[in-house]
């Protein structure tokens, strides 16, 4: 199951998506990755240590507009599952 690791500077999105929001977030990714953030999948949530799960309801959007290294920056959007 793919990660999603939210910052302790995020708290107020980890707030709100523990509150049952729709929340975005970025991702960093490798090519062979990204099959696992699109929409419809289920991810792990992690945020200092507390771990939930989450599904992706957005298509991903590239934000970084090449590839950086091996990586690119993805945006997702995200609730709490089940929901």
């Amino acid at each position: 199951m793919a990660t999603i690791k939210i910052s302790s500077d995020e708290e107020i999105i980890y707030k709100d998506f523990n509150a049952g929001n729709s929340v975005q977030v970025r991702v960093k990714v490798s090519p062979t990755e990204e099959r696992e953030y699109v929409k419809g999948k289920t991810v792990k949530v992690v945020h200092e240590g507390i771990e939930s799960s989450a599904k992706i309801v957005s298509d991903p959007l590239i934000i970084s507009s090449e590839v950086e290294g091996e990586e690119r920056t993805l945006s997702l959007i995200v609730e709490k599952f089940p929901k």
